[in-house]
């Protein structure tokens, strides 16, 4: 289909998500350090080089608290059943919230991807 043009490889990982404007329950679906798939079950207003934030729970790790990340639109794929955004991760700033996305990225990765 094409090159892959991520700086990152993406392993296969679930956690829940909510889209914080509008309260739209979803999932990440695939996760690296610099990016992440999120699907959602309905439309969400979002476009491509839009910024959105996500809420991530990770509920197999509860030692991994809840965090919100800041993520650029690079693409918008609709489907039968979902709406899902291929997104870019902003800098996280904020020290707790970057050290629980890093937790969540190790897992997938020293996991391969596997729950």
């Amino acid at each position: 289909m094409g090159t892959e043009q991520r700086k990152d490889p993406r392993v296969p990982s679930y956690a829940k998500a909510v889209f914080v404007d509008r309260q739209i329950p979803g999932y990440i679906r695939d996760l690296s350090r610099s990016g992440c798939q999120v699907s959602f079950m309905q439309p969400v207003p979002a476009a491509v080089g839009d910024l959105i934030t996500v809420q991530v729970i990770a509920e197999h790790d509860p030692s991994i608290v809840p965090f919100h990340i800041r993520l650029r639109v690079r693409r918008v794929i609709e489907d039968a059943l979902w709406y899902s955004l291929g997104t870019q991760v902003e800098a996280i700033s904020d020290p707790k919230e970057k050290g629980a996305f890093d937790r969540l990225v190790s897992y997938y990765s020293a996991s391969g991807g596997e729950s």
